[in-house]
């Protein structure tokens, strides 16, 4: 099996985590998932040769991990900075910030003690990583990060309610 196909049954494994991370109610539930699943994607974008993009991910499974435990401004700003020194070290092309992009935003998310904080930053990075996965060409890293958009918005919804998705 190539690579490519390989790459493509890991991130499709990372979707299935992706899934149920947003229909959970209890953030370190949330939290649990999402660290498993960026192991996996990073895994997934190291198949396909992606340098920044898979140590973007397995940053995030750490951090993902560590946001479980603590939500320190202080902690966040560290991720913050790591992740910049990872693209910095690993930088490949523009591709490289927009996983930036969406990685600063998820762990701005991570670091939120409220869980509607942490969907609606989530959300937001999300569209960063769906825009970069179809920029890859990588099908099934499209879908899971467009199924995790569609996710976090139902367990919003489900949450939260109507008039909380509105506000």
């Amino acid at each position: 099996m190539s690579l490519f196909l390989w790459s493509q049954l890991v991130v499709s494994l990372a979707l299935l985590l992706d899934l149920l991370s947003f229909q959970l109610r209890d953030r370190r539930g949330i939290l649990a998932c999402l660290a498993l699943s960026c192991a996996l994607n990073a895994g997934h974008f190291a198949l396909l040769g992606q340098g920044s993009a898979a140590s973007l991910l397995l940053l995030a499974s750490v951090r993902f991990l560590v946001s479980m435990l603590a939500t320190s401004r202080v902690l966040m700003w560290f991720f913050m900075g790591l992740a910049c020194a990872a693209v910095l070290a690993t930088y490949q092309g523009p591709l490289a910030l927009l996983g930036l992009l969406g990685s600063l935003l998820q762990t701005r998310a991570a670091f939120c003690q409220d869980d509607r904080l942490l969907r609606r930053w989530m959300l937001l990075g999300t569209l960063c990583w769906l825009t970069n996965n179809l920029l890859v060409g990588s099908p099934v890293a499209a879908l899971m990060e467009g199924l995790f958009l569609v996710s976090n918005l139902v367990g919003y919804y489900r949450h939260h309610g109507r008039k909380a998705c509105v506000s």
